[in-house]
């Protein structure tokens, strides 16, 4: 009985745990992206785009080609939660893009960096010059890195050059927590 009864516990506790996984207990969906080239000497931005796949999938692009080589990038990110219009929340971080790609060195950044590093060209190191791009770009609510509570928020990138802003760009989603 002691081993009949233990692989039958093992069954099905590789039956719960197998079940555990496959629910989906939080939902992630862009609702909106929105890309301003303040400064078009710099940059010139050809796509700029959420795509729905499913109802409950949209995916990201982004095609943009810097003009003139960047030697000193500075990127500043802020997080902003939907509570009777947009207001602070949590990250506002700025980094210095070029030393931050040849050595990551901010946990939040980092977090974010390695969710489409894959899908995007954004490897190289300073100076650059040159296309960049973030392609088919979409997170599961499993994916998302850090625990959040159900709302809406904002993604509020700003990109500088030599310390002058060339792009500006606000990534709007949703997140819903226990679907259960």
């Amino acid at each position: 009985m002691g081993t009949a009864f233990r692989i039958i516990c093992l069954i099905l506790a590789f039956h719960i745990v197998f079940e555990q996984s496959t629910i989906n207990a939080s939902r992630f969906k862009f609702t909106n992206i929105v890309c301003d080239s303040v400064d078009e000497s710099w940059i010139s931005v050809h796509k700029c785009r959420l795509k729905a796949i499913r109802r409950d999938k949209t995916t990201l692009s982004f095609n943009g080609t810097l003009r003139k080589t960047a030697r000193n990038i500075r990127v500043h990110g802020q997080i902003f939660k939907r509570a009777s219009g947009f207001k602070p929340w949590l990250y506002n971080i700025t980094i210095d893009g070029c030393r931050f790609l040849q050595r990551p060195y901010n946990a939040p950044v980092i977090l974010v960096y390695n969710l489409f590093k894959q899908i995007s060209n954004l490897n190289f190191t300073c100076p650059y010059e040159g296309p960049v791009y973030v392609m088919g770009f979409h997170l599961s609510g499993e994916g998302v890195p850090v625990p959040l509570p159900s709302g809406e928020y904002l993604i509020s990138i700003k990109w500088y050059i030599d310390k002058v802003l060339i792009l500006s760009t606000g990534i709007y989603f949703s997140f819903e927590e226990n679907l259960s």
